[in-house]
């Protein structure tokens, strides 16, 4: 919020939609970020690990 306050004397009001473009990419990498954090847990879209598991369980059972 004070990244408008400091910018407003050099650039004028061109600085509202900079500061808006800003703290968009901002918002979206935090929430890229929470996305990405546990990929391990029970979420919708994390990773299957138990399927993984189960499918290595059955290769090596194969192979013996």
């Amino acid at each position: 919020m004070t990244l408008s306050f400091g910018y407003v004397l050099n650039p004028g009001f061109y600085i509202i939609p900079a500061v808006t473009f800003i703290f968009y990419v901002l918002v979206s990498l935090e929430l890229i970020a929470g996305e990405i954090d546990d990929p391990f847990s029970m979420d919708e879209n994390d990773l299957p690990v138990s399927g993984i598991a189960e499918n290595i369980r059955l290769q090596i059972a194969a192979i013996i």
